[in-house]
């Protein structure tokens, strides 16, 4: 993934976390709320994907995702948006199987209307942002 590919309004996150120097991005979506955005595979959240950077441990990857998700819990509490970061396994043979992280961003309401699904992730991915620097 290179800058020039990012959606505009995760881009501020994607380089906050890879300028931590603890992790490389490599998958992002901004989230898509619009019907006509809808497709097969669900779009209404948004997320950054991430492997831990050379030289660093998953432990340490682990434990910066576990402090940005409770300061951001404790800092913004009831907030719109689920913040929700994870491990996630992919298989990609019969024998091998590739480990990453997950930051989702998902609205609390499904049923809000596009605009403000938007609106709340929006303003989730600043504060995030903030906390990250």
């Amino acid at each position: 993934m290179t800058l020039d590919d990012l959606e505009p309004r995760i881009r501020p996150l994607v380089e906050a976390l890879n300028q931590t120097g603890l992790l490389r991005t490599f998958s992002s979506c901004e989230g898509h709320y619009e019907p006509h955005e809808q497709t097969l595979v669900d779009r209404n959240f948004a997320f950054v994907k991430f492997v831990p950077a050379d030289g660093i441990t998953e432990q340490a990857v682990e434990s910066f995702l576990g402090v940005l998700l409770a300061r951001f819990k404790a800092r913004h509490g009831l907030m719109p948006i689920h913040l929700i970061g994870y491990k996630l396994f992919t298989p990609l043979d019969e024998e091998a199987v590739e480990r990453s992280f997950v930051l989702e961003l998902r609205p609390f309401n499904r049923f809000d209307p596009p605009a403000t699904k938007r609106s709340d992730t929006d303003r989730a991915i600043e504060r995030l942002v903030r906390l990250v620097q």
